[in-house]
């Protein structure tokens, strides 16, 4: 099974998945291959998905998710012509059809996919932050199950738990924060990439991503346009298990 097949379902089992989210693991996995042969390989996951009874393909309608009735082949040809228009025009932020929805046997399927190689639980891979990390961290995992966590969001997170602390502080902590995060398997750094149209992890050693984020967040720092958006996280699986049992103790 492919990395981007076992990241649909892993991630599926939290809320429907879109078309775009789909193409950017595929973009990821098939790096360097044409937007033609990464729209086809996209296509084939989402048919392979349905036909192997793993997902059901159809919209998210205000009433919520809704089957498509027609055969899958059909309905992946409605919107093969309109996708590629997307991705050649670089647009696909805007296209989201159709989406899939776990079945029964996707659920169980999804359930299966390793999480990491270490066989580490997911609250026992962050170290016990102490005040006020813990708070920051707790706030900025949340986000990471409904987007990708910019560097501001997580500057802002740190600030809210830093009240009066100069900016050097706040730089600092905010370093620290990624760094831990990134050392425990719960996230990724990135950005995003015109081509992928979604997040593309920077790869390299952790010293050498911060102190890329260094160069923007610090030394630019009175230019906020300019890091805001310079980067963002992405959890891992290891991070959004974490977050959802986090989630799950917040519930009232």
């Amino acid at each position: 099974m492919s990395w981007a097949r076992d990241e649909v379902l892993f991630r599926a089992q939290f809320g429907l998945f879109g078309l775009r989210a789909i193409h950017n693991l595929v973009f990821r996995e098939q790096a360097g291959r044409s937007p033609e042969a990464v729209q086809q390989v996209t296509f084939d996951l989402v048919r392979s998905l349905v036909d192997d009874g793993l997902a059901d393909i159809g919209d998210r309608t205000e009433q919520g998710f809704v089957a498509w009735t027609l055969p899958v082949g059909d309905g992946l040809e409605r919107v093969r012509a309109e996708y590629a228009a997307h991705v050649a025009d670089q647009k696909v932020g805007g296209f989201d059809t159709p989406w899939l929805r776990l079945t029964e046997a996707g659920r169980r399927a999804a359930q299966a996919v390793s999480v990491d190689g270490g066989g580490e639980s997911p609250d026992r891979s962050v170290r016990q932050w102490d005040w006020p990390f813990r708070d920051a961290a707790r706030e900025v995992l949340l986000y990471g199950t409904i987007d990708w966590i910019e560097l501001a969001q997580i500057h802002w997170r740190v600030k809210e738990v830093s009240p009066g602390e100069p900016a050097a502080v706040l730089q600092r902590r905010t370093l620290e924060l990624i760094a831990d995060l990134v050392r425990g398997g719960l996230a990724e750094v990135g950005a995003f990439g015109s081509e992928s149209f979604g997040f593309v992890p920077w790869g390299g050693s952790l010293e050498a991503t911060l102190s890329r984020i260094r160069s923007v967040y610090v030394d630019e720092y009175d230019d906020a346009n300019a890091w805001e958006w310079y980067c963002m996280l992405e959890l891992t699986r290891k991070g959004q298990l974490l977050a959802r049992a986090i989630e799950a103790q917040t519930l009232p």
